[in-house]
């Protein structure tokens, strides 16, 4: 017996087929943690996401889309989420409004929803504005 032979049989059956990654921005992973109340939105999304990234400049936006929603996926399923939401809701009123601090925030707005309308929304440009 070849020392090859004897290496083969030690392995057992070793199939060439490469191991598949964990990938936690997988829309099966995101539909595992993400509880059920959330799927139809997540869904929605996630196909307009998948629709426009048939466009070679919005192919960006199903990754940013996927991202989102895995983080939400691990808030939503925090048995203490809806809580903690509320507390945040009800301080919230404590602070400066954005509108006293930056005065052209109605524009800014206006200006972002247009571009998400239209499907633009880049990293470099939210970053020129900053």
């Amino acid at each position: 017996m070849r020392e090859a032979d004897g290496l083969w049989e030690m392995m057992g059956h070793v199939s060439a087929q490469p191991v598949q990654d964990y990938d936690p921005d997988d829309p099966v992973e995101i539909m595992r943690v993400l509880p059920g109340r959330y799927h139809e939105q997540f869904l929605a999304d996630y196909d307009a996401a998948a629709s426009s990234a048939r466009r070679s400049e919005q192919y960006h936006q199903l990754h940013q889309t996927l991202r989102l929603w895995r983080l939400r996926a691990v808030a939503y399923s925090d048995p203490d989420f809806e809580s903690r939401l509320e507390e945040a809701r009800s301080v919230a009123g404590d602070g400066t409004p954005i509108q006293d601090v930056v005065s052209d925030w109605a524009e800014r707005v206006t200006a972002a929803r247009r571009r998400r309308a239209a499907g633009r929304v880049t990293r470099s440009s939210s970053k020129a504005r900053r």
